[in-house]
């Protein structure tokens, strides 16, 4: 029990909770609001002080209300819509990997040449027989499963494909030529998420595509710029 706390025990305990600068908890005037939001997480939350003795109650109400209270009408609204088109019960049909793959699409797996030749749509300025586009498909390839899923968020918005891959996409994935004014090496490609579209400058060798291609989906994660 915290009351059952000896001092010696509490400052151990607050040795663990310090930054690597040495702030402790009341160091971060934090109080029993919703982190982000004048959300009170108990009565009066604005002027409850959170301290180590405190602290477990604290991350107790916030997960709950993250997880349970913050949600209970979305959850409800989502468990009422879900039934108007299947009732619930037939859920027990379904492992919970394939409802997985039902709502969320497929998970990671290698990308095969074949599949990107195929399902890979070349326009403005590059065709199937285009060496941007032989190297962007053979860096794809290469690709491991956490560049697989930048990669898609990047382009698609979303890091997973839906249930039948790349064909399933819907507009299909398309890659153009990027207009630059200088060396294309020195340029980053760019895209327009909600229709699928990579616009990828000309780069001279597959290291100057890849090497810009995971700039470009790392760094440039939920960034918005007209173009």
């Amino acid at each position: 029990k915290q009351e059952d706390l000896t001092q010696e025990r509490k400052d151990g305990l607050i040795k663990q909770i310090t930054d690597d600068n040495g702030a402790t908890l009341d160091d971060l005037c934090l109080d029993f609001v919703l982190p982000g939001t004048d959300i009170e997480l108990t009565a009066g939350g604005h002027t409850v002080a959170l301290t180590i003795e405190n602290v477990e109650e604290y991350l107790c109400a916030v997960v709950n209300y993250t997880l349970r209270e913050g949600v209970r009408k979305q959850m409800e609204a989502l468990r009422q819509g879900f039934s108007s088109v299947m009732p619930l019960s037939h859920l027990q049909l379904f492992y919970a990997n394939e409802m997985s793959q039902l709502l969320c699409g497929t998970g990671p797996g290698r990308w095969t040449e074949e599949d990107l030749c195929t399902t890979l749509q070349p326009d403005h300025g590059y065709t199937a027989s285009s060496t941007a586009v032989k190297h962007l498909i053979q860096v794809m390839i290469d690709f491991q499963p956490n560049e697989q899923r930048a990669f898609l968020k990047f382009v698609t918005g979303c890091p997973r494909l839906p249930v039948g891959g790349f064909k399933a996409l819907h507009p299909r994935l398309t890659v153009v030529k990027k207009s630059v004014d200088g060396p294309p090496d020195s340029y980053l490609p760019s895209v327009m998420t909600c229709v699928n579209y990579l616009k990828l400058p000309d780069y001279s060798t597959t290291q100057s595509l890849r090497s810009k291609l995971l700039i470009a989906i790392s760094e440039g994660q939920n960034s918005f710029h007209l173009s």
